[in-house]
């Protein structure tokens, strides 16, 4: 999303960071988001925008915690492709999605960004290749996964879905779970299946007033790559 709209929809758990915490970021990834932010802004609003950046890299156990409360639809798993020979997931966070992928293929490579993210996602599945890297220049050869997935990280930016393009084989699929602008998705080719909506999980009452209410993925677009 773009500034004004990371601005806008910041939960209410922004207050608990500060404008000292962006200092604490890692300085490739401090550089690289405020590059997106106009200058001369305040410094709440700089928080605001930074809200996810500064939970996925100061506070990742936060993450984790609210991704168990927000599992995604059984129905958008079941219709991934099965018997993959190489999976990827970008963006994959704690593995909440890659852990699916490794019953569904032979091979599974997780790219994620934030370091603490990465620590748990190895710990947790130590069969998956976890990868340092970010959306827009993956650190993969091209052609080399045939399923090629993200799960609420991406919105239709075309260097990133460059990207995607470029690393999955002809043949293969890419799939996009609750990604940034469905519609515009849809409305360029890819096909869109919405599972209907399932209760949410009892967790702490802490999840709703840092985060907000969880909302369990649910929706899934999917395009085949063309040979």
């Amino acid at each position: 999303m773009d500034y004004a709209e990371a601005v806008e929809k910041a939960p209410p758990g922004w207050r608990h960071f500060g404008i000292h915490d962006v200092a604490r970021l890692p300085d490739d990834v401090r550089t690289r988001e405020l590059s997106r932010i106009p200058s001369g802004e305040p410094d709440d609003r700089v928080v605001r925008a930074l809200f996810w950046t500064l939970v996925y890299h100061l506070e990742p156990e936060r993450w984790d915690e609210l991704a168990r409360y927000e599992p995604i639809h059984p129905a958008v798993i079941e219709a991934l492709p099965l018997d993959v020979e190489m999976a990827l997931d970008v963006g994959a966070g704690s593995g909440r999605l890659t852990r699916h992928l490794v019953d569904r293929s032979r091979e599974v490579v997780a790219v994620e960004p934030s370091r603490g993210l990465r620590a748990i996602l190895s710990r947790r599945l130590p069969t998956v290749r976890v990868l340092d890297g970010w959306a827009d220049a993956l650190p993969l050869d091209e052609g080399s996964c045939h399923l090629t997935t993200a799960c609420g990280a991406l919105g239709p930016e075309p260097a990133i879905l460059a990207e995607l393009r470029r690393v999955t084989a002809p043949g293969g699929w890419m799939a996009l779970i609750n990604p940034e602008q469905p519609e515009w998705f849809a409305a360029h080719g890819w096909r869109r299946m919405t599972a209907p909506p399932v209760p949410v999980p009892p967790h702490p009452r802490w999840i709703d007033e840092f985060f907000g209410p969880p909302e369990p993925p649910r929706d899934l677009l999917t395009m085949q790559v063309g040979g």
